[in-house]
């Protein structure tokens, strides 16, 4: 594969990739939402419900004890590290993705020789190696359906942007 196609294939990845990193934000933002609003719900109606406490007894005190519950484990849940470590990922990648599309609009135009476009690329490499680099501490697994989001995105995005269009399973 010469540097042009490198460049090409690179511009590809980085762009699912930032798809799939904004995606990833999406979901584990619901996550964190949900969490807080069943811990507000919960303790608004622990402190509103006094005058039904006689009539379903075990209702309440099984809400009152899962509010406690996930209100003591909630540091665990790593929604919002995750959240905060993947928005900055996602600006990032797009800043990147950026640059690798001028550089393919250079490269279209003929304005950079082999050289160049192979220390670009090099260069380029080693910003989205760091970007790309997570936490010890974050554990980001991808399921299907986000892949799947990503993949259609970039059909969309090549389409628009290029006309080409892929068949992506």
């Amino acid at each position: 594969m010469n540097s042009t196609d490198s460049i090409w294939a690179d511009l590809c990845d980085m762009r699912f990739k930032g798809y799939l990193l904004a995606f990833l934000v999406t979901k584990y933002q619901k996550w964190d939402r949900k969490i807080n609003i069943f811990l507000a719900l919960a303790s608004s109606a622990s402190i509103g419900t006094w005058a039904v406490w006689d009539e379903f007894p075990l209702v309440w005190g099984g809400i009152v004890a899962a509010s406690q519950v996930v209100s003591t484990i909630k540091p665990y849940f790593p929604y919002s590290k995750m959240i905060r470590e993947l928005n900055e990922k996602c600006h990032k990648l797009d800043l990147i993705n950026i640059e690798y599309e001028r550089t393919w609009g250079k490269i279209r135009r003929g304005k950079l020789t082999e050289d160049e476009i192979e220390q670009i690329r090099y260069d380029q490499s080693q910003i989205c190696a760091g970007i790309l680099a997570f936490s010890d501490d974050l554990l980001v697994e991808t399921p299907a359906e986000i892949i799947a989001k990503a993949n259609h995105k970039m059909k969309i995005y090549l389409k628009s942007n290029y006309d080409i269009i892929l068949s992506i399973n």
